[in-house]
């Protein structure tokens, strides 16, 4: 009996180790996806800065009655989304539970931050989005001007947040992983959105 039973937890035991591991590695591939991602937006965040700069001249010479001088549409920053789903499934299945404490706890910090800078991808999406308003001059009323000022606010303090964030993920919530590159229509879309608009 006591040998059944000891063969017994040594298979569930076994099965155990085999399905933390397949939820190890699952995590471990989508949190290189996030840090991937979060590369993407520092390797964009110089351009981001100069453009900024760029609708802040634009601005100062609309308040002198002038033309904007922007000869480029103003597009969102480009953006490499990574998503949180295995850590989603991860925490509705029982593997988690035989995973070490301390490795839990990385994980569930990784992917909460990973979380935040999606949400804060989305709200700097639309900010740009709104931004992007400045391409038709020519129908906007005062009050949209006024309006575009404030975006353009929340679009610099933004950058600032994603400074913070990125800087975060890419020296404490790495979970092991390396970023890797984009691929070509990465770079391609990063190189559009860095030229300028004047």
């Amino acid at each position: 009996m006591l040998i059944a039973i000891g063969a017994e937890q040594a298979v569930e035991q076994a099965h155990w180790r085999h399905e933390v591991a397949a939820e190890r590695a699952a995590l471990h591939d989508e949190a290189k996806e996030n840090v991937s991602s979060a590369a993407y937006r520092v390797a964009e965040d110089p351009c981001i800065t100069r453009r900024l700069a760029e609708i802040e001249e634009g601005f100062r010479r609309q308040a002198r009655g002038l033309p904007t001088g922007f000869h480029q549409a103003i597009t969102k920053p480009p953006s490499w989304t990574a998503s949180s789903g295995s850590w989603d499934i991860a925490v509705s299945g029982q593997a988690l539970g035989h995973m070490p404490h301390k490795e839990k706890l990385a994980f569930s910090d990784a992917f909460y931050t990973y979380k935040s800078f999606a949400q804060l991808r989305r709200e700097e999406d639309t900010i740009w989005r709104q931004l992007s308003l400045l391409n038709h001059p020519e129908i906007l009323s005062p009050g949209d001007w006024v309006e575009l000022h404030q975006g353009y606010g929340q679009a610099v303090g933004m950058n600032e947040r994603m400074k913070t964030m990125t800087k975060y993920i890419l020296e404490i919530a790495t979970m092991g992983q390396r970023p890797t590159k984009g691929d070509a229509l990465d770079a391609e879309r990063l190189k559009a959105f860095c030229s300028s608009i004047f």
